[in-house]
């Protein structure tokens, strides 16, 4: 598998052609349907799908000459967000599914592991389709057809999401070496509640961690999250960003990501953390986190090993541990910070404008 990473990130890097096609490709284009959790309004989404059809490519699989790809998204992080509704957008995805009648599944993020490819496995164990998944944070072991993570034992394999604490915490106090105490706040969102128990869970971590964690908070609207920026300049050094997508106003509607971002510009006055990579293309001062673009590649040759005969119960599933080191230049000038070139030499991307 190492191999195959490093094989994928310099196809990558180099932009390189693809390889020679599979033998499949002089059948009948193999079928491959794809439901993000999400929309493609969020980079990460875009990534995400992005990669997986450059692993494909990778592996010899070119869209529209070996496989047809249909994707669905149920938009779920901002348009579709009461049970309600992210239920009726499971029964679209799996209508669309069933008739689309793919060779091989691809699902993103939490929500459309458990709504569409948990459901559509538990009501069809006699017509089971190969599904691979991405980003997904909770442990995928607790859903009855994922026997365990060593060995799936079904048709549903694919990659964990691991925020990468140790790496985030390590980056920011080589950048911010004064730096003792942190906050980490986070929307309320399930992902955001996983990511918090992982964290309280990894003891070991805690004892080698560069700085104090004075709390994780997960905060509902867009005031108590105001709030806690304000009621730490005081206590913390530095703010540890984890999700802020989902954070509601007065009326409960979903805060434009923008509107936060244009805030925290004005009124916070700390070094933040991202932890997630691309949080600083929309304005996060440092970020250090998964990378959709290398994750999507890692799932997408998985899926080409399976379309080529690999069983999805004996693949294994892993976090890939495919990161990035992004910063934002804007926000750098606005807090009055400058970085040292070799950390800006060494990042994945670096952005100059607030917003992307």
């Amino acid at each position: 598998m190492a191999s195959l990473l490093v094989a994928l990130a310099v196809a990558m890097a180099c932009d390189s052609p693809a390889s020679a096609p599979t033998d499949a490709s002089a059948d009948e284009p193999h079928r491959i349907f794809v439901v993000h959790s999400y929309s493609d309004e969020f980079s990460w989404t875009r990534q995400l799908h992005e990669g997986i059809i450059q692993g494909l490519a990778h592996e010899g699989l070119i869209r529209d000459r070996d496989y047809q790809l249909q994707t669905f998204e149920m938009d779920t992080r901002i348009t579709f967000t009461s049970p309600q509704q992210i239920e009726q957008r499971a029964t679209e995805a799996l209508d669309a599914l069933r008739a689309f009648a793919p060779d091989l599944l691809f699902v993103t993020d939490d929500v459309a592991l458990e709504h569409v490819a948990v459901r559509y496995t538990e009501e069809s164990p006699d017509a089971p389709i190969p599904t691979v998944f991405a980003g997904v944070n909770i442990d995928p072991t607790i859903y009855a057809p994922i026997n365990s993570l060593e060995a799936p034992g079904g048709s549903i394999t694919g990659a964990l999401e691991r925020i990468p604490h140790t790496q985030a915490f390590a980056t920011a106090k080589r950048l911010f070496p004064d730096a003792t105490r942190v906050v980490i706040l986070a929307d309320a969102g399930a992902g955001s509640e996983t990511v918090r128990a992982e964290l309280q869970r990894d003891d070991q971590a805690a004892a080698a961690r560069p700085f104090e964690v004075l709390d994780f908070l997960l905060l509902d609207t867009f005031d108590q999250w105001k709030r806690a920026v304000v009621d730490y300049q005081d206590k913390a050094d530095l703010i540890a960003m984890v999700n802020f997508h989902q954070l509601r106003d007065a009326n409960g509607e979903i805060v434009p990501p923008a509107d936060v971002i244009d805030w925290m510009v004005t009124e916070n006055n700390l070094p933040e953390l991202g932890l997630v990579a691309d949080w600083a293309r929309e304005g996060v001062l440092v970020a250090v986190g998964n990378s959709g673009l290398k994750t999507g590649a890692y799932v997408g040759a998985l899926g080409a090993d399976i379309l080529n005969g690999a069983e999805p119960a004996t693949m294994p599933i892993v976090d890939p541990k495919q990161t990035d080191t992004n910063f934002n230049l804007a926000r750098a000038r606005s807090l009055g910070i400058e970085f040292q070139p070799s950390e800006l030499d060494k990042a994945d991307a670096v952005y100059d404008t607030l917003g992307g």
